[in-house]
């Protein structure tokens, strides 16, 4: 053996400090990189349960964050077809009193009011990233008939055949101009009502669930953030527009359509009023879904602050130890390149 048992022992002890330096360098590495501290639990100690708890708190925050942008956007979009549900709503209203109070073609007011079914049908049946936004709980389900005039639409064979029971006729027999003022808003007031019951609504012309999307918006608070088919003013508009578009109003008697243009005028200002009430109803939910979202961002401002004093590191500091241990371990590494090199044969 050539080598000093010193040299050997100095070497040892050269190695252990290289590999004491390069943690160390590693971790400054790290620290550098992140701006945070590397080994909470070993500098931080009992606080590191802390800033584990805080960090979690920061995680759920920014999921319900991002959760309420899609809420924010799927309430802008609901009200925006509330609107032209309104709208379609005012156009039928507009055209029902102009025909009952100067008359004209029923057939006429029979299409619009047929048209104007078509087009509530197909607001409702809206949807917004891949979900119906007017089916409750049920995204997958369409809510309503995609074609109402369709005979073999629930809604529509619902309607003919109460019709049918009704009066012994179909609304297409010439002798519907037989019925009276009193036969048709007895009709009205009692089967042709009941349609539109719970029961009758979602048996025949409804598959939406009544149970509408429930969204958390901050940590305390779930809001209902959805507008189902079931509700009210949508119930009535389809009742009148039914009633206009499929009651046989073009061979009825003055006084017997007059009945029936009355019942739809009261049906659709119900369904406006009730569509414009849902409208409040979803701005005060918007409203409140901003006000949690204002109140989530100053928890993480709060939250990122304490943070930052618990976790991140002084960039200067952190860089000037990266330096001097850069410095170290090639220092380190020099001198057990020499050592390795010393040996007795030289000095022989």
């Amino acid at each position: 053996m050539t080598d000093g048992v010193s040299n050997l022992a100095t070497s040892l002890s050269m190695r252990s400090a290289v590999t004491r330096i390069q943690r160390e360098l590693s971790i400054a590495r790290a620290e550098a990189s992140t701006g945070k501290i590397a080994d909470r639990g070993l500098t931080l100690g009992l606080r590191s349960s802390l800033t584990v708890d805080m960090n979690e708190q920061v995680k759920r925050i920014d999921t319900i964050r991002a959760m309420n942008a899609t809420v924010t956007a799927r309430l802008e979009t609901t009200q925006n077809v509330l609107d032209s549900i309104r709208g379609i709503v005012e156009t039928a209203m507009e055209q029902i009193t102009q025909a009952r109070s100067v008359g004209g073609d029923m057939k006429l007011v029979q299409k619009a009011a047929s048209d104007a079914l078509a087009g509530l049908n197909d607001k409702l049946n809206a949807s917004f990233n891949g979900q119906y936004l007017f089916a409750g709980v049920n995204t997958d389900v369409k809510p309503v008939d995609t074609d109402p005039d369709d005979p073999t639409s629930p809604g529509r064979a619902a309607v003919d055949a109460s019709f049918q029971a009704q009066f012994g006729m179909s609304q297409t027999d010439p002798a519907v101009t037989s019925i009276s003022a009193a036969d048709m808003a007895a009709f009205l007031a009692g089967p042709f009502d009941s349609l539109f019951s719970d029961t009758g609504w979602r048996n025949n012309f409804s598959f939406a669930s009544d149970k509408t999307i429930q969204s958390r918006v901050s940590m305390s608070e779930i809001l209902d953030t959805s507008v189902t088919a079931d509700a009210q003013g949508f119930r009535d508009a389809t009742k009148a527009l039914r009633l206009v578009a499929q009651s046989g109003l073009d061979k009825m008697s003055a006084a017997t359509s007059g009945v029936v243009l009355d019942a739809a005028l009261t049906a659709l200002g119900a369904g406006q009023q009730g569509v414009t009430s849902l409208q409040e109803g979803l701005g005060s939910v918007q409203k409140r879904v901003g006000d949690a979202n204002d109140r989530l961002a100053i928890q993480s401002q709060s939250l990122a602050k304490n943070l930052g004093t618990l976790e991140d590191v002084d960039p200067y500091a952190v860089s000037v130890r990266l330096n001097n241990l850069s410095t170290q371990i090639e220092t380190a590494y020099a001198l057990t390149s020499r050592i390795q090199q010393l040996s007795l044969l030289k000095y022989l």
